[in-house]
């Protein structure tokens, strides 16, 4: 199994902050749950300890919403919080 990416969620990424390698583990080791259009979305939360625009936060938390195209995961955008 792959994972891939579509240039909307590569470009969500960019713009919130998510690396690829945080992205791809949030997809194979995060909790999985079901999303609308028949996705599959994965959530997982990462110690962060940083600045994000200026505030400071400990955790990064990834939402990827992916469809199942047999055999990989192809993610079509990615959410990303900051607590």
């Amino acid at each position: 199994m792959a994972i891939r990416f579509d240039a909307h969620a590569r470009a969500r990424m960019r713009e919130r902050g998510a690396g690829e390698d945080e992205v791809i583990a949030t997809v194979e080791l995060g909790e999985g749950f079901q999303a609308k259009f028949r996705r599959s979305a994965f959530r997982r939360n990462f110690v962060f300890n940083g600045l994000w625009r200026g505030k400071h936060y400990n955790v990064k938390q990834i939402e990827a919403y992916a469809a199942w195209e047999d055999p990989d995961w192809v993610v079509v955008t990615v959410i990303v919080r900051y607590f």
